[in-house]
């Protein structure tokens, strides 16, 4: 994604999971990396991406084993 003042690809500041309108979602946060443009540094643009969920009873199980 583009910087909407330099035209510069952003890169990712932050990335995380999150609940978004009760949906758990991963988070970017994207930042432009052009040192002269007006938008370095800042948060310029956070995307949310859903992450389904679901009951899956065929799922394999993590269990650690002693």
């Amino acid at each position: 994604m583009k910087c909407p003042l330099c035209n510069t690809e952003m890169r990712i500041k932050t990335s995380d999971y999150v609940m978004n309108n009760g949906v758990l979602s991963a988070r970017m946060v994207l930042t432009c990396r052009n040192k002269e443009c007006a938008n370095f540094g800042k948060d310029v643009k956070t995307i949310y991406t859903p992450i389904p969920v679901t009951q899956d009873s065929e799922a394999p199980s993590e269990v650690a084993e002693s």
